[in-house]
């Protein structure tokens, strides 16, 4: 039987935030003790039952301590990697091995990222500065409207990758991400396809280097991997990412 491995970023593509709840959805996040985020029952019921070919793997760019807030369906995913492909974990015991090697590339940048913080703690159009699980640097406008005046602030900045999503901009090792990760965690195994699912910039290494990349419409111009299911519609994205996994089950 034939193998697939689903990388899948998580927010915005298998869940999304309580600000877009609709009837119906699954509640698999809270944030002191309110629901915080929710996943179509649909895709819920798709990842209680994905077939033994199947390995959902979800890389996210969260903290260790945002991910485990998230209770996907039991039994849907035996490896996960967070903070933006700097941490591994195995039926929840993390890979020393591959955090040891991530803290190494962290390190050659700390001083930077730390001169940032400084920089910009006291800043009263920011919600939170902060360095996330010793790996990466990540703001937090106070509005969406700041994002662009910072990025231009720090254009400049050639030694991380500074990338926005939503009212977060994010200072990046170049040596640590998504794409990174999944060449490194699959470089040893064999499988017939390696699929990946992301909805902003951050995923695109991971999705340039996947065998199928599964995207909304926003990056279907940044994406140079030609191989590529792209979502066109307005519902749930998440809907569309399972669709085209079963598409390609059936190849």
């Amino acid at each position: 039987m034939s193998k697939i491995l689903l990388a899948s970023d998580l927010d915005n593509t298998l869940i999304h935030s309580y600000k877009h709840k609709r009837d119906g959805d699954m509640c698999v996040e809270l944030l002191n003790g309110e629901q915080q985020g929710f996943m179509s029952k649909k895709v819920y019921d798709k990842l209680s039952a994905l077939p033994d070919n199947v390995e959902l793997v979800p890389l996210t760019t969260r903290s260790v301590e945002q991910f485990e807030r998230i209770k996907l369906p039991d039994g849907c995913y035996r490896r996960a990697i967070t903070t933006n492909g700097a941490l591994l974990f195995e039926n929840g015991v993390q890979d020393t091995s591959w955090r040891e090697k991530n803290l190494r590339y962290a390190a050659e940048l700390m001083p930077l990222m730390k001169k940032l913080r400084a920089e910009l703690s006291d800043d009263p159009q920011l919600n939170v500065v902060r360095i996330v699980d010793e790996m990466y640097l990540y703001i937090s406008c106070a509005d969406s409207s700041l994002v662009d005046s910072y990025m231009k602030r720090f254009e400049h900045i050639t030694e991380l990758d500074v990338m926005a999503s939503g009212r977060k901009i994010y200072f990046l090792p170049p040596k640590i991400n998504k794409g990174k990760a999944l060449q490194r965690l699959t470089e040893h195994e064999e499988h017939s396809l390696i699929a990946a699912a992301g909805d902003s910039t951050i995923d695109l290494p991971m999705l340039e280097i996947a065998d199928h990349a599964i995207i909304p419409r926003e990056l279907d111009g940044l994406l140079k991997n030609p191989n590529r299911s792209v979502y066109r519609g307005d519902g749930d994205f998440a809907e569309f990412v399972i669709e085209v996994l079963g598409e390609l089950l059936n190849r």
